[in-house]
């Protein structure tokens, strides 16, 4: 089987970090990372990931902002929402648009996320 692609959209460099090394642990993906939402647009064209772990609240571009730009360019993109405050409005746009999948909310325990991940992709032993 193929190895899963995986986007981890966060300014947290730690946390996103984290979050790559967890599911290089589990083995059977590839992650990229991005720091903002627009680096995120970006990368999406190119990595073309199964599944987008997205931070709501950043620089440059907001994840709410590249949410909806990722699925304009992929209506199939599959989006989890990774939030501090779920009472953004933002979060609450992203979820209510039907742009990702799932809200989770910071701090996240990685063994939530990256069974979340699996189960959203049938991934995982």
């Amino acid at each position: 089987m193929l190895p899963k692609k995986v986007l981890i959209v966060d300014d947290e460099k730690t946390l996103s970090e984290l979050i790559m090394e967890s599911l290089n642990l589990i083995g059977g993906f590839v992650v990229e990372r991005a720091f903002n939402g627009k680096e995120a647009v970006e990368k999406y064209k190119t990595f073309a990931p199964d599944i987008v772990v997205m931070d709501v609240e950043m620089p440059v571009m907001d994840g709410y902002e590249s949410s909806s730009k990722i699925k304009s360019i992929d209506p199939d993109a599959r989006i989890l929402v990774l939030t501090g405050n779920p009472g953004d409005i933002r979060a609450k746009k992203t979820m209510n648009e039907g742009l990702a999948l799932r809200l989770l909310r910071k701090p996240v325990k990685l063994m939530d996320l990256n069974q979340t991940i699996c189960d959203n992709l049938a991934a995982c032993a």
